[in-house]
């Protein structure tokens, strides 16, 4: 049967605490976690949103969809002042990867016929139409009230007025 040790030898059997050089990476480790969330917590939302607007643009400019895509949902989240140009980059987006249902429900919402809504997606429909191979009266009725609608938001779109002299003719 074994003895249970005395206090003192017990004592004695104590590591040494580590050195103090062990206990650097920890420290750093540390502080580098305090860094990083204070720079995280102290973006500038502006600035952010601004960095999410270029990329998306630059992405539908070179073709890169779905990074487009991505992009263009950050900038959503960024608020109400926003949102039109998220989602007529997202409509874009979605339309060069194909996916012309949800293109088509997204121009829906900010391009109606109904009501001026958001000027480069009214005046993009309008292209689009203009650009099909044979239209109808309907049609020709269609592209007019889109460019009515950008004319509303942007009075002075020399585009808009181009293109609708030359429907009138």
């Amino acid at each position: 049967m074994k003895s249970q040790p005395s206090p003192a030898a017990a004592e004695e059997q104590k590591c040494p605490p580590p050195p103090a050089w062990l206990k650097l990476p920890a420290v750093l480790a540390i502080l580098f976690c305090v860094a990083l969330g204070f720079s995280i917590g102290h973006q500038d939302p502006s600035a952010l949103s601004l960095h999410y607007r270029d990329i998306a643009q630059k992405a539908l400019d070179q073709k890169d969809y779905p990074t487009a895509l991505v992009a263009a949902l950050r900038l959503l989240s960024f608020g109400e002042s926003f949102r039109n140009e998220s989602l007529f980059k997202l409509a874009l987006a979605h339309q060069g990867l194909g996916q012309t249902s949800d293109a088509s429900n997204l121009f829906e919402m900010i391009a109606p016929l109904d009501k001026p809504v958001y000027a480069p997606a009214h005046l993009f429909v309008a292209r689009s139409l203009i650009a099909r191979a044979s239209r109808s009266r309907q049609t020709e009725d269609l592209i007019v009230a889109q460019l009515r609608n950008v004319l509303i938001l942007d009075p002075d779109s020399v585009e808009a007025k181009e293109l609708l002299s030359r429907l009138k003719k």
